[in-house]
């Protein structure tokens, strides 16, 4: 009989331990409103965007769609589901100030869902990407909509990769 006991109790120690050492999963919610904020470290377009120019964009930082001033925008998604858009160091214009607005992560039967207002499209309007990815060294979204606007004209998938400030 002791040495069922003694068994059950070092078995109940053991329990304990293990379960102590498992850390607790961190919500969606809490990954995406980490303090440090959210900064652009890859776009791509499929099919190419085609620019102004005349020239198309498939990496939208590096062909040309992106300002220097827009990739360093800073995302800080709230708790209370405030989004704070900081500009970062290369400002557009001298005028460029944080500016305000709203997200929310919605879940269905087709995949998890983030509306948000992407900053680099100036229509501040609410744009509702589909989550590829989100963890805490990357976000990663997928936005497709069509363009009416010459040349561009068509529909596109834009691919977003945020990565935390550092």
């Amino acid at each position: 009989m002791k040495k069922n006991l003694l068994i059950v109790a070092i078995l109940a120690i053991f329990a304990g331990l293990f379960s102590a050492c498992v850390e607790p999963e961190v919500t969606d919610e809490a990954l995406l409103t980490q303090s440090k904020g959210w900064v652009l470290s890859a776009g791509t377009s499929s099919p190419a965007y085609a620019l102004s120019d005349g020239s198309f964009a498939t990496d939208l930082i590096k062909d040309g769609y992106l300002y220097d001033c827009e990739v360093d925008d800073i995302l800080y998604f709230h708790a209370n589901g405030g989004l704070a858009i900081n500009p970062g160091a290369n400002l557009c214009e001298e005028t460029d100030d944080e500016y305000a607005s709203t997200w929310s992560l919605t879940s269905n039967e087709n995949g998890k869902f983030l509306e948000f207002q992407i900053p680099f499209f100036y229509d501040n309007e609410l744009e509702v990407a589909e989550v590829l990815a989100l963890s805490a060294e990357e976000l990663r979204v997928k936005y497709t909509f069509t363009d009416e606007e010459s040349p561009a004209k068509g529909t596109y998938s834009f691919t977003l990769t945020y990565v935390p400030v550092k």
